[in-house]
């Protein structure tokens, strides 16, 4: 029983730092190899001189334009293959602590011939006050649709415990 307790509680703990900073894609076509991209941004804990930074392999989108974040953000585009090779950015830096995750958040994109939309990397990056990058942690991919870190931890410890609860009874012989 003392077994029990502990999975229960390492099992709560897991639930508990289940949840995450993500990023959910909606793919809008303009036509003519052109996609507006909205983004959702859950789970974040941004700081002043933090910024989010999605990239864009060169390898498939040609063009960023017409990039929007709130207020409270300084927003800067880069382009993709500029130099040669580089992935583009929608950098959104945040002006403030805590800064609003309710967006807008978006940039209409122009892919290569024959790509088609897919998630990009993002990245957070820690500024100093002078401006000068101190470290950038990868924060994973964006996503069409994300499932809720919480509900899938909750789900599997349903199964756990389900699991050594007929265990138990099999044990003690009332199967």
């Amino acid at each position: 029983m003392r077994k029990l307790l502990w999975l229960t509680l390492l099992a709560g703990t897991l639930v508990g730092s289940a949840s995450a900073a993500a990023i959910q894609l909606q793919v809008s076509n303009l036509g003519l190899n052109s996609y507006r991209y909205n983004y959702t941004l859950t789970g974040f804990n941004l700081q002043a001189n933090q910024e989010v930074d999605i990239r864009f392999d060169p390898n498939i989108y040609l063009n960023l334009s017409n990039g929007v974040a709130p207020s409270a953000y300084d927003l800067l585009l880069l382009q993709p293959n500029n130099p040669p090779g580089t992935f583009g950015d929608y950098r959104a830096f945040a002006l403030v602590n805590n800064p609003t995750l309710a967006g807008p958040f978006r940039v209409d994109v122009t892919l290569k011939n024959g790509a088609s939309p897919d998630s990009q990397q993002f990245l957070i990056n820690q500024y100093s006050p002078a401006g000068l990058l101190i470290s950038s942690t990868p924060g994973g991919f964006t996503t069409s649709a994300i499932p809720e870190p919480a509900t899938i931890s909750l789900g599997f410890l349903a199964l756990f415990i389900g699991g050594v609860a007929r265990a138990v009874r099999r044990k003690s012989g009332t199967a």
